[in-house]
């Protein structure tokens, strides 16, 4: 029987059908720690890590890093480029839903809209869960789809661009009764081989996740439109939100 979709949807397809919507992880670890000014040496979990992309820059920099996956295709990936690298990051293979560490960690971290994959009990979980795993005064970063947008109809969209393997149609159309943004990315290949992934994820409005965020015991909770700080409007591309506990 098939998995849900993050359970199938993270294999060796997702550098190609996802590849081209990923930012410079460089430029937005560099945006992360002045935004946050991270001693260094804290511990860092990157929650959801998929490939490394971030992990592996926050170790460079002299961060202890904890990598947390359900995928063990995806943490293959990361393993074999922190070896190349020479950079030491723990990885674990667990759900986020049961990952808890308790106390451990100064910073969670779960980019690149990681959170909202279950449904709204279950999503309550992982921030429970993520609240036991900081230590005090740890903080929570959270970088999401903007549900503003969705709201206003500015996430409904269909794009086609040429990328390097080939050509790449995604679609992406937000539920405004259920709040969820759902996708289907398909890439035809050069050699005309087509694969196609989709995925299904629950979008929040900030009153929302502040009550979840609230509930799961942080005291302090602010939101961005990037993860550079600018202000969170209807029309920005993301929702960061910072999260600290007290």
């Amino acid at each position: 029987m098939r998995g849900a979709w993050f359970e199938t949807i993270f294999d060796e397809r997702y550098p190609e059908l996802f590849g081209p919507l990923e930012e410079d992880a460089e430029q937005e670890v560099e945006e992360i720690l002045r935004m946050l000014s991270l001693r260094r040496g804290s511990s860092v979990e990157d929650l959801g890590c998929g490939r490394g992309r971030h992990a592996i820059p926050l170790a460079r920099r002299g961060y202890r890093v904890t990598g947390v996956d359900l995928s063990e295709k995806m943490l293959a990936m990361a393993r074999d480029r922190a070896g190349r690298e020479g950079v030491s990051v723990e990885w674990v293979r667990e759900d986020m839903r049961t990952f808890c560490r308790p106390g451990a960690f100064h910073l969670c971290l779960s980019l690149f809209t990681s959170f909202g994959y279950f449904h709204d009990g279950e999503n309550q979980q992982v921030l429970d869960n993520v609240a036991k795993s900081l230590r005090k005064g740890g903080v929570l970063l959270l970088d999401l789809r903007n549900a503003g947008k969705g709201l206003h109809r500015l996430e409904d969209w269909d794009e086609t661009r040429e990328v390097p393997s080939g050509r790449l149609r995604m679609t992406m159309r937000f539920d405004r009764k259920s709040r969820r943004a759902k996708a289907r990315h398909l890439l035809t290949r050069r050699d005309g081989i087509r694969i196609s992934s989709t995925f299904d994820v629950r979008v929040y409005s900030t009153e929302e996740l502040s009550g979840m965020l609230y509930r799961a015991g942080m005291k302090t909770v602010a939101f961005f439109g990037s993860l550079s700080g600018a202000p969170l409007g209807e029309d920005s591309p993301r929702m960061v939100a910072v999260a600290r506990m007290g």
